[in-house]
């Protein structure tokens, strides 16, 4: 072995701890990028040649170089940001994304998501978020990858009320009297207001009356003001519905529930639309002492909605929240594992490609079959320890340094012996 091979050998360190800087370098300027992963340079050394001697064989190296950059793929951490589609990854997996130009499919960490003005859900870079849709009903999930869109037109069609829920106390002291339709505020001593839809999605007030009949009985009467009926005179009220609330001694409800509220073919509303069937459930009602007041009241009736905005849950459901107080499921976002994550190809912008060496992704919904867990409203910071990276970076220019000092030593080693032939 010559001489000047100890050259080569130090310019292999050179340029192997030159690469290693480039590295740290990359690391330390994605700092603050999202999702981003470290990577490590890994060394090698050259064996340049094997020496056979009395007391065995030998390897003489040639230096060293890079054997591979490797992605450190431990969790980041995780910031808040209260922004309803960002979203992080608690776990392993991957988000899918979609070139929408080549049909490429990419990978990601980084789930700082946003609406493009297709209503697609996409990536900082434009490519689209992949999911599993739902129907328009939002109950049923399609199991197939798809882009996720938004349609912002659409509309969660009206309920007509059907069911009443209603439970109050009614004060034990009050005195009985008769119910007068024509007097109804002066002939009951309690009253609470209640709206209802129709099959085309409007709303109708309904007053309801309660008069203390004996003891223990009270009369409902529901009635509904003639301005909102077809043929009915407005001021005057029309009977909509009534019944009967039974209590025992101990003043808790006995009659049996629910009850009907109305029985449709009596009304029909001034829009034309006829009322129908309704039940009304008064279970928990009581008879004590205490001032009458209503303690829940619903009913399961809507007027048509448009969507006024979405957000995605835990689960990595997205979901739409609509004007008229209803939410459904749009789609759910997925993840994707490999078998061998080191065998990913870097794409650039916090992207990934798959690879032979990273295996086929398996794609399962957040929380399913090893895929990890969502944050919503929430980012995953880089993975970049920065002290580490310093520590890194001190050792590949110390390394470098000791490589040049070889090629000047080297320098001067071959300048003795070319002054020792003079």
């Amino acid at each position: 072995m010559s001489l000047t091979a100890s050259f080569y050998s130090a310019l292999s360190g050179l340029d192997a701890n030159s690469t290693a800087m480039q590295v740290i370098g990359n690391n330390i300027a994605n700092l603050n990028t999202t999702g981003f992963k470290s990577s490590t340079v890994q060394f090698e050394d050259v064996l340049g040649q094997s020496l056979n001697t009395v007391s065995g064989t030998y390897g003489l190296g040639v230096g060293t170089k890079v054997s591979s950059v490797d992605d450190n793929f431990t969790q980041g951490s995780l910031d808040t940001t209260n922004v309803a589609t960002d979203v992080a990854i608690n776990g392993q997996g991957f988000f899918i994304v979609r070139d929408p130009t080549s049909d490429e499919d990419y990978y990601t960490r980084a789930g700082d998501f946003s609406m493009d003005n297709q209503g697609y859900l996409v990536d900082s870079q434009g490519q689209r978020v992949q999911g599993y849709l739902y129907d328009d009903t939002g109950t049923n999930q399609i199991q197939t990858l798809a882009d996720i869109q938004v349609n912002e037109s659409n509309m969660v069609p009206p309920k007509a009320t059907t069911a009443v829920d209603m439970s109050l106390n009614l004060i034990s002291s009050d005195p009985t009297t008769t119910f007068n339709i024509t007097n109804p505020g002066g002939t009951s001593t309690f009253s609470t207001d209640l709206s209802i839809y129709d099959t085309e999605g409007q709303g109708h007030t309904i007053s309801i009356y309660f008069t203390k009949t004996a003891s223990q009985t009270w009369q409902w009467n529901a009635t509904i003001d003639g301005s909102d009926v077809k043929g009915g005179t407005a001021g005057t009220p029309m009977l909509f519905g009534s019944g009967t609330l039974a209590f025992d001694n101990s003043g808790a409800l006995e009659t049996g529930m629910p009850v009907d509220f109305y029985t449709a073919g009596g009304i029909t509303f001034a829009d034309g639309v006829a009322a129908s069937a309704e039940t009304i459930d008064f279970t928990g009602s009581t008879q004590y002492g205490t001032s009458s007041a209503v303690q829940t009241l619903k009913q399961d009736g809507y007027a048509a909605g448009t969507l006024s905005g979405v957000t995605i849950n835990n689960q990595g459901i997205l979901v739409g929240n609509y004007t008229n107080g209803q939410v459904k499921n749009i789609a759910q976002l997925v993840l994707a594992n490999f078998p061998n994550t080191d065998g990913l190809s870097k794409a650039g912008s916090s992207l990934y490609e798959a690879s032979t060496s990273s295996g086929v992704p398996l794609v399962n919904t957040p929380g399913v079959g090893g895929a990890g867990t969502i944050s919503s409203g929430m980012l995953e910071e880089s993975n970049v320890d920065l002290a580490g990276q310093f520590v890194q970076m001190i050792i590949s220019q110390q390394a470098y340094q000791a490589n040049s000092k070889v090629i000047s030593t080297t320098d001067d080693m071959l300048t003795a012996l070319m002054n020792s032939k003079q």
